[in-house]
């Protein structure tokens, strides 16, 4: 078989309606010079290759090894040019993969935008082009499923990471590759009730940390994307609990970066002392 011109990997767990959903929504490219790998991540019951299409490849992995490990998997059976991603609680839009071949011209990675299925929010998506290595981590990097990417410049995933994986991949990928986006949307993401299986705050929290530390030369150069990273892990750490972290990583992100807002959170983060009711020994 001529070797396609897209891989799109779609890594699952235990999610069959879900995927067959999102690789469906691979089979209505109007780009079809396509493969689909499809890396069942060691589910309790193997997923069925019931599509009927020779596009569409499944995978079985004989234990979960998470989201970077299932990447990794496909990228390694990948045949295409390019590379695309979509987890299996997501969905492509029809020019997915148009989109893709748009800024696929011009660098040898394309991003896309994105929006929730039920239009709730807006379509989101940040405008990166060109040397993106100064900016990278100033912001939510791109997702992985408003990526594509010459294979030959996609290096594989850090398994190590359970968590973050995106970001860490994205510190190698941008000091490599130029980027180009086309701001239009080529992925939707879905709200569901489906099992969710993977990585919870804590453990993102975790990740950022590590980053934090693996990137300190990089962050110490870029004290606008260091103020990013602390008031994510603040951010993360109040919405858990963890105050006392919570507290030391905004006060540190409002350091690096005055800001209003990190200012607010901060404040929020501080407990309210009960005042005494007259009468009362305090």
């Amino acid at each position: 078989m001529t070797d396609p011109l897209f891989s799109v990997i779609v890594p699952t767990y235990d999610r069959p309606a879900l995927a067959r959903e999102a690789v469906d929504s691979v089979l209505a490219q109007t780009v079809e010079d396509l493969e689909c790998i499809v890396v069942d991540d060691g589910s309790p019951s193997a997923l069925e290759d019931s599509w009927g299409d020779e596009r569409v490849r499944v995978v079985r992995r004989d234990r979960s090894g998470g989201p970077s490990a299932a990447r990794n998997t496909g990228i390694d059976g990948a045949r295409g040019r390019y590379l695309a991603f979509l987890d299996d609680d997501d969905l492509f839009v029809a020019e997915r993969l148009a989109i893709a071949q748009e800024g696929l011209q011009r660098a040898p990675v394309a991003l896309c935008w994105g929006r929730y299925e039920d239009r709730s929010e807006p379509a989101r998506g940040r405008m990166l082009d060109g040397d993106v290595r100064d900016v990278i981590a100033e912001g939510m990097a791109p997702a992985m499923r408003l990526v594509a990417v010459a294979r030959d410049a996609a290096p594989r995933f850090d398994e190590s990471f359970t968590a973050c994986e995106d970001l860490e991949w994205w510190f190698r990928v941008a000091p490599a590759a130029m980027v180009a986006t086309v701001p239009r949307v080529g992925c939707l993401v879905r709200r569901h009730d489906g099992a969710r299986h993977g990585t919870g705050t804590s453990e993102r929290i975790d990740a950022r940390l590590r980053l934090l530390e693996m990137y300190d030369g990089y962050y110490r150069a870029h004290p606008r994307a260091a103020a990013f990273a602390w008031k994510r892990v603040g951010l993360m750490a109040m919405a858990t609990g963890r105050t006392a972290l919570a507290r030391r990583a905004l006060l540190r992100s409002l350091r690096l970066r005055p800001e209003l807002r990190s200012a607010w959170h901060l404040a929020r983060s501080i407990p309210r002392r009960t005042p005494v009711q007259p009468g009362r020994v305090a």
